[in-house]
């Protein structure tokens, strides 16, 4: 038997079972199309076997390697799941870093830079809110940001 017969009597009852297990068309297609590869280069063993153990072989193969594929996608998501995890961490610390910075600013420019950067008020309602002239918010706010930088470059 040569590898072109393997392929004609085999191809769509492989296609068959791989659509079952992977659950969609082109996955099935490439994990037919690894196990003919994989036939290919193990042909000097397939030539000594059976029809049957042939069609076993390619059965055998085309499972394990849909195994490897899951195994490989599940390493991939638990990879995904740890750099979120670990960009979650890293967010809370800079949270928690900007609050800290926040904290040290003195009492009347931190209340000013919270509600201008972090609820979105403008310099006149700010004004308005806490009485002061619109140019002295943006003072406030323009030495705010000027301590800010220079504690981060610390």
């Amino acid at each position: 038997m040569e590898l072109e017969d393997l392929y004609g009597n085999f191809y769509k009852e492989m296609l068959a079972y791989c659509t079952a297990m992977a659950k969609s068309g082109a996955s099935a297609e490439d994990l037919v199309q690894e196990t003919y590869l994989r036939a290919f280069t193990h042909w000097d063993d397939l030539e000594d076997l059976s029809r049957a153990q042939r069609r076993a072989w390619l059965y055998r193969t085309a499972r394990n390697l849909f195994i490897d594929q899951v195994r490989k996608q599940s390493r991939e998501t638990s990879a995904d799941e740890n750099q979120l995890a670990v960009a979650a961490v890293e967010e809370d610390l800079s949270q928690a870093a900007v609050a800290q910075l926040i904290a040290r600013l003195p009492e009347s420019e931190k209340p000013i830079f919270v509600m201008r950067y972090f609820e979105g008020y403008n310099a006149r309602e700010l004004g308005e809110i806490f009485n002061l002239p619109p140019a002295t918010v943006r003072s406030r706010l323009a030495s705010a940001k000027r301590r800010l930088r220079e504690w981060i470059r610390e």
